[in-house]
């Protein structure tokens, strides 16, 4: 009919047999072993949007949250031989709903929703995971869709595998558990000092370092094997661990630094960070709706001021010569920098943000082991200082209780403890006055009169029953207990002149004393009081200077003992 139709149903056939394949490769012009995101409307069909190639981002950058749309991630695993149980793991975050859907080879598509106990938790990472939808045929693609996401590594660490071999998961279980030891015995050691010096730095330390282990035992997945958490309640541990371990890390560090190497300023400085990070704690882990896509940037921003203003105040500690400052630096400088790398990868310098948990562990651990040493290292300086100070004020009292010239007690140290000394049998009281004592001074010297003061005293130094006092000038005092104490007073006041002269051999003439002795009656219900007692016996001494002095004078009976005196020649 028409010469040229043939020609052209001809062509037009070519040209469809052209495009059909075209049309199949448009419909999956995915690349293989691709990782594709996108954000839609909560009600698009997973597999629908698997098929429309235009929707999707492959590249390994610009992920993203929504609070107002759900987040895809489309993970092709065409050409993989995947194990019966391969699961879906990705970080282990919070979130509002979740489904995977498998797209088959031909067309075909199963979606299940991922429940909260469907899920399960690694017990050596901060991971979660799930059983895949099965699906008859071969997959071509599994798609995660995503409400409410509050991390983007979420979506960044998804991916579709075999599970950990139980080998691997058991050793690295045994690398986590040695470093939670490791944690462990510094806790311990808190707990001794403590009860050694209650110094406040050390219940910080303490306090630290139960937040870090928490953390570790968390962020690990290492507590996932003693309990059954939920996601919320995993979350909710591990962001109340990192607030309390970086608000009792400050409170330690303005505590152990030395006082004198931090102004007021810097202290108010650190101390006004700690309702600031616990602001953002709470900002991070209860802010939903449209809020969403800032939560984790904010979150980690607010860790910058933290690491400057520190940053700043260790370095004005060290330029004042504060010691205790090197252990933080040592400790902090891993945590500090993997803190900035963490921060620079959540704020786009990266292609998804930095996990970097096992560097974590490590790091914490590195920083107790290392502030631990700082805090022995305050501990033994506060205890050298105390020590120190005891040690002066032991010697200042010694000093207010003892005569500086001849060593022996004085006045006041008798007085304040009479009632005592009456209490535990002395109840005999000597006072003794050396006679002509001033002739010595204006003959010799006074430099000479100190030296007989000296000799004095070494004549009179008693024993547990005797106590030697000087009164002052040349008096001195004795108090005796036990029988005999008035011949044994005696025999101490006849040794003066022999020990003054072997001590002291220039003088001209014996030193001699008078003393006079008394003996309290206690029997009779009054207990007399050091005046009372001292103002009797002083009077005696007075009789004994009258009667010619170098003699004693008692209230009670005393046999004579027989005395000795030294010819001084020259």
């Amino acid at each position: 009919m028409f010469p040229w139709a043939r020609p052209f149903l001809f062509c037009l056939l070519i040209a469809l047999a052209g495009l059909i394949p075209g049309f199949a490769k448009a419909a999956n012009d995915f690349p293989v072993g691709s990782r594709c995101h996108t954000l839609a409307p909560s009600e698009t069909s997973s597999a629908n949007l698997a098929r429309t190639r235009e929707a999707w981002t492959c590249g390994p950058s610009d992920w993203k949250v929504s609070g107002t749309k759900a987040s895809y991630v489309r993970i092709d695993v065409r050409g993989r031989d995947l194990p019966a149980d391969a699961v879906l793991t990705t970080r282990l975050t919070r979130y509002r709903s979740m489904t995977i859907t498998a797209i088959g080879s031909d067309g075909r598509s199963v979606t299940r929703d991922i429940r909260s106990d469907d899920l399960r938790f690694s017990t050596t990472r901060w991971r979660m995971y799930t059983a895949l939808p099965r699906l008859d045929g071969p997959v071509d693609a599994y798609v995660l869709k995503v409400t409410g996401p509050r991390h983007i590594g979420l979506l960044s660490d998804a991916e579709v595998g075999a599970r950990a071999s139980p080998m691997a998961v058991g050793n690295r279980q045994l690398i986590l558990a040695a470093l939670c030891g490791l944690m462990l015995m510094p806790l311990i050691l808190n707990f001794v000092f403590f009860r050694i010096l209650r110094q406040r730095f050390i219940l910080w330390h303490a306090a630290a370092v139960l937040a870090m282990l928490t953390q570790t035992l968390v962020s690990s997945g290492l507590i996932n094997r003693f309990v059954r958490l939920s996601v919320t309640e995993l979350c909710l541990l591990s962001t109340l661990s990192w607030a309390f371990m970086v608000i009792a890390t400050l409170r330690f560090f303005i505590d152990l630094i030395e006082p004198e190497t931090l102004t007021a300023r810097q202290r108010l400085a650190v101390e006004l960070l700690c309702p600031w990070f616990l602001f953002w704690s709470a900002y991070y882990f209860l802010a939903d709706g449209v809020l969403l896509p800032s939560v984790a940037p904010l979150y980690y921003m607010s860790f910058l001021p933290i690491i400057a203003t520190l940053l700043a105040t260790i370095v004005l500690s060290a330029l004042r010569g504060s010691r205790l400052v090197w252990f933080q630096i040592v400790g902090w400088s891993p945590l500090m920098l993997l803190g900035i790398a963490r921060n620079l990868s959540i704020l786009g310098l990266t292609d998804a943000p930095l996990g970097m948990m096992v560097e974590q562990h490590f790091a914490i651990a590195f920083e107790v082991a290392v502030t631990t040493l700082g805090v022995a290292e305050r501990i033994m300086t506060i205890r050298l200082q105390r020590d120190h100070a005891l040690a002066e004020a032991r010697f200042q009292a010694n000093l207010a209780l003892h005569d500086p010239l001849t060593g022996l007690f004085n006045r006041r140290a008798i007085e304040e403890k009479f009632d005592t000394l009456l209490r535990t049998g002395f109840h005999t009281m000597a006072a003794l006055d050396i006679d002509h004592f001033k002739a010595i001074n204006d003959t010799h010297g006074h430099a000479a009169g100190d030296e007989v003061l000296r000799a004095v005293g070494q004549a009179l130094a008693g024993d547990k029953d005797i106590l030697t006092v000087r009164l002052g000038g040349e008096e001195f005092l004795l108090l005796l207990r036990g029988e005999g104490a008035l011949e044994r007073a005696e025999r101490l006041r006849q040794a003066i002149p022999s020990r003054v002269a072997k001590e002291h051999a220039g003088l001209r003439k014996l030193v001699t004393a008078s003393m006079g002795v008394y003996r309290l009656d206690t029997t009779c219900g009054h207990v007399p009081s050091f005046t009372e007692a001292y103002t009797a016996c002083d009077e005696l001494l007075y009789a004994a200077k009258a009667d010619g002095r170098d003699c004693v004078r008692s209230n009670v009976c005393i046999e004579p003992l027989p005395t000795t005196r030294l010819e001084l020649v020259g």
